[in-house]
C-alpha cells in the first residue's frame, strides 16, 4: 500500500531520468521509519521489497536516524530511487573492514548493484579509520560500492576513510552536489564517473584518487568538473596528491575545479617506486589531466612530467552527453547513450572566488 508524506521535492522517473518539482507533494512506494511509522523500520528490508526486474520505478523515503545496517541492493532490484530527509539527518552506516570482512571489495556499508538507482539527500558512511593501529593489516573499509549502470548521488554524503567510495565496474555514474571525504585512495575504481559541484574532501595526507580503467578501452575516467578540492577543516592534510595509478589505463581530469594549498605542487604520484612491484610502469599510460583550475593548490608549471594540462577544444569534450555515451568504453557492453538529468536542483555553485585560500566557510554551509 502506497502511503503520502509531504517534502519539497517530487521524483519521476522517465526513460531513466529522475525529474525534481519543488511545492508539490511525492508519492512514496516504501517508507522506512525507525520508529515504526513506515512499512519498515529497516533499509535492507525496503531494498528486499522492490519487485524484481521492474521497469517501474519503486520509490523508497527513509525518515531520519542512524540506520546502523550492511546494505546490498541485488541487479535485480532495478530502478530504485532511495530518498532521505537530508544528508545530515538520515545516516546509512556501518563498520565493517576489509581484514574481516574477507577483502576490501566485501567491506561495503552498501553496495548497489542494481541499473538505473537514484539516491537523494542520503549519508553513506562507513566509520572505521584505517589509520588505527588495530586495522594496520586490512583497514580498507568501504562506505558506498557501485557496480550498477547508469546511477545518480543527488545531495548526497559519502564519508569514511581509506577506499570510502568504491566505484567498482566501468559503468557510468554521475555524482552532483555531494560531499565526498576520506584518506587513501578514498575514490577509486573503474568507473566511468562524472563529479560536478561536489566538495571533495581528504581527511589526512594521501591520494585521492585511485582509479583502474583498462589501457587503450575507456575515453573517460574519473571526471571532476566544478568542485572544490579540499582539505578537512582540522587542516590535518597538508600533502594531498590527486591520484596515483591503480590500473595502467587510470584516467582522471580535473576540470575547472579549486585546489586548496594541500593538493602538492607535482600533483599526481605513481603507484610504487619498487622497479619489482607490478603497478610499477602504470604511469605510462595513465591519462591525467587538469584544465582551467585554480587556487593555491593548482602549479601546472610544477606538475608531474607525464601529466597533462588541456586546451580549449580538448576540455570541450568533457560533457555529460559525451562522457556517457554508449562507445565511452569497449571494457563493457553498454546498450544505450545516457544524459542523467536533475531539474529544478536546489544547490548552487560551491566555487570560491579565484582570490580564494581554502574553502571552509563553504563547506559549513553545505547545500
Amino acid at each position: 500500500m502506497k502511503k503520502t508524506f509531504p517534502i519539497l521535492l517530487l521524483l519521476l522517473a522517465v526513460s531513466s531520468t529522475i525529474f525534481a518539482q519543488k511545492g508539490k507533494k511525492a508519492t512514496y512506494d516504501i517508507i522506512v521509519a525507525k520508529d515504526g511509522s513506515g512499512n519498515f523500520t529497516k533499509v535492507q528490508n525496503a531494498f528486499d521489497a522492490v519487485p524484481d526486474n521492474n521497469s517501474k520505478r519503486t520509490i523508497i523515503f527513509v525518515r531520519p536516524g542512524i540506520y546502523k545496517e550492511k546494505l546490498k541492493l541485488v541487479s535485480t532490484k532495478k530502478n530504485v530511487t532511495l530518498i532521505g530527509d537530508s544528508y545530515k539527518t538520515t545516516i546509512l552506516t556501518y563498520d565493517d573492514y576489509a581484514e574481516i570482512a574477507g577483502g576490501t571489495s566485501k567491506s561495503f556499508s552498501t553496495l548497489i548493484e542494481a541499473d538505473d538507482f537514484y539516491a537523494e539527500n542520503i549519508t553513506f558512511e562507513n566509520t572505521i579509520d584505517s589509520n588505527l593501529s588495530q586495522y594496520k593489516k586490512g583497514g580498507q573499509a568501504v562506505a558506498l560500492m557501485v557496480n550498477g549502470d547508469k546511477t545518480i548521488f543527488h545531495n548526497c554524503k559519502i564519508s569514511g576513510f581509506q577506499d570510502t567510495f568504491y566505484l567498482k565496474a566501468n559503468k557510468r555514474t554521475y555524482i552532483k552536489d555531494c560531499i565526498i571525504d576520506g584518506t587513501t585512495d578514498f575514490i577509486f575504481g573503474s568507473a566511468i564517473a562524472l563529479f560536478e559541484n561536489c566538495f571533495i574532501q581528504s581527511k589526512r595526507d594521501s591520494f585521492i584518487t585511485a582509479s583502474n580503467q583498462d589501457v587503450g578501452k575507456n575515453k573517460y575516467g574519473f571526471v571532476f568538473k566544478d568542485c572544490v578540492i579540499m582539505a578537512n577543516p582540522k587542516k590535518e592534510a597538508t600533502k594531498v596528491s590527486l591520484g596515483r595509478p591503480w590500473g595502467a589505463g587510470a584516467n582522471v581530469v580535473f576540470v575547472n575545479c579549486f585546489e586548496e594549498s594541500h593538493i602538492i605542487p607535482e600533483g599526481w604520484s605513481v603507484w610504487s617506486k619498487d622497479p619489482e612491484h607490478k603497478a610499477y610502469n602504470n604511469w605510462k599510460t595513465t591519462f591525467y589531466a587538469e584544465y582551467n583550475c585554480y587556487g593555491p593548490g593548482y602549479k601546472p608549471a610544477n606538475r608531474i612530467e607525464w601529466s597533462h594540462q588541456l586546451n580549449e577544444t580538448e576540455a570541450a569534450q568533457y560533457t555529460r552527453e559525451k562522457i556517457f555515451a554508449a562507445n565511452t568504453t569497449t571494457a563493457n557492453n553498454l546498450e544505450t547513450n545516457w544524459i542523467p538529468i536533475i531539474e529544478n536542483e536546489e544547490c548552487k555553485s560551491i566555487l570560491p572566488s579565484k582570490k580564494a585560500k581554502e574553502a571552509d566557510s563553504l563547506l559549513k554551509k553545505g547545500f
